[in-house]
């Protein structure tokens, strides 16, 4: 994919046309720092990022903007990642971060910790946290710019949809867009020289805040949209750059007309050294905390437990030569290559059992379980085994489908995926089985 669009939109601002401002928006992260690199053509990620702002640099002024979720889940390692994210923008000079549903999920006790010494402000203007916290959260930011001896202000408003937060928060209090918007719209209008609205919300809910509040001349949407969308919407433009910064959107309003562009971090962006360095820094955390310990395991069902690929090959040996010529068999030493080893999220898929209490926990501990063995696809084998030493036949054992597969092979980490084709790859040779 490649970009996307250059829409010229007839904003009529009466501003001066020779201040050039920038402003970059992306949004609903949920903690992807970088493309998996089980996709052919990876998007995204905040090392392609950082190059595309370097590329907008110059006599530009920037202001880059982010819409809220920084991270997806509630775990130690999304912390980190937020962290880790936190820091990316404060190095590519992000202004403000607009709270998402899933910032509240990880706890304000969280936020406040992670930006209390960063320079992003956070914003919402119907999102109310306790003060006990400690948080600092701004119904609105104002942003000056000045040029040539003018000045040009920039007023920035958000808001979290109601309906994407359930209501179990303590110490937090959600008021309705509209009713939260209204005086703080009135009061700004006549101060600021153009009205920009954050809306953490369905893309049909913010076209629709576009129409009570005709005053926005640009309204940024956000929320399980995966692919930019744009309308016009009377005097105001509603945009969305979709899910996960894999495209970023730049708006120059100043132009007459004005000028709205969504680029795709495809393979045309390198990958900036900073950011790596800031993505290097965040595996070794990963293994510093030793978080692969951490993992929440559960017992593997019916009381079976995880042999390891050697156990199965005593039987099944034309099957177990076979995917050793698979790449199933190196998915472990694909992680090690990029360093990506201690990382919980990654290494799920790439070992077996993980998730489990017999199951993979480190390569020192369980080396027979590296890889996508035999047991990732077909169960725990321990009850097998013993079923096949008694000479007993084993009934029902090991059934998978394509819903197996796709545990892994998913739309992020396997879009090309099929089942029939990929299953002609690791399709077990005839043999006689012992036992």
């Amino acid at each position: 994919m490649r970009l996307l669009a250059l829409i010229f939109l007839s904003l009529y601002i009466s501003l001066p046309s020779y201040a050039e401002v920038t402003i970059i928006f992306s949004g609903e992260e949920s903690g992807y720092l970088e493309p998996c690199g089980c996709t052919k053509e990876p998007l995204g990620g905040i090392a392609k990022r950082h190059s595309l702002l370097s590329l907008q640099g110059g006599p530009n002024k920037l202001l880059p903007i982010s819409l809220g979720d920084l991270v997806g889940h509630v775990t130690r390692q999304n912390e980190i990642k937020m962290e880790t994210m936190v820091e990316s923008l404060r190095q590519m000079d992000y202004i403000l971060h607009n709270i998402g549903e899933k910032d509240i999920h990880i706890g304000p006790e969280v936020l406040s910790y992670i930006f209390y010494s960063s320079p992003l402000e956070l914003l919402s203007s119907n999102v109310l946290i306790s003060s006990s916290y400690g948080l600092k959260v701004s119904p609105f930011v104002i942003k000056e710019i000045e040029e040539g001896g003018t000045k040009v202000k920039i007023g920035f408003l958000g808001i979290l949809s109601p309906h994407l937060l359930e209501d179990n928060h303590k110490d937090i209090e959600i008021i309705p867009p509209s009713e939260a918007l209204r005086p703080l719209v009135n009061q700004l209008k006549d101060r600021v020289d153009l009205l920009i609205l954050l809306s953490h919300a369905p893309f049909e809910e913010s076209l629709n805040l576009s129409s009570i509040f005709p005053e926005f001349q640009l309204i940024v949407s956000g929320h399980d949209v995966d692919h930019p969308i744009v309308r016009r919407s009377g005097n105001t433009t509603v945009v969305t750059c979709g899910t996960k910064g894999k495209h970023i959107g730049l708006y120059q309003p100043l132009h007459k007309p004005g000028g709205l562009e969504i680029f795709t971090l495809d393979d045309r962006y390198h990958e900036s050294q900073e950011m790596l360095s800031l993505l290097q820094s965040y595996q070794q955390r990963l293994r510093d905390e030793d978080l692969l310990s951490k993992v929440e395991r559960q017992a593997p069902p019916g009381d079976a437990a995880y042999a390891g690929n050697i156990i199965c090959g005593t039987c099944h040996q034309a099957a177990f030569l076979h995917w050793k010529t698979t790449g199933h068999a190196t998915a472990y030493e694909t992680l090690v290559r990029v360093e990506h080893q201690y990382d919980p999220e990654c290494i799920s898929c790439h070992v077996t059992g993980l998730y489990y209490t017999t199951g993979f926990e480190s390569i020192e501990n369980t080396p027979l379980l590296k890889g996508v063995g035999c047991e990732a696809c077909h169960g725990p084998g321990s009850l097998h085994k013993e079923q096949a030493i008694k000479g007993l036949k084993a009934e029902g054992y090991g059934k998978s489908t394509a819903g197996t597969c796709q545990t892994c092979h998913d739309l992020e980490h396997g879009p090309d995926f099929h089942f029939e084709g990929f299953w002609q790859k690791i399709i077990h040779p005839k043999e006689e089985v012992k036992g």
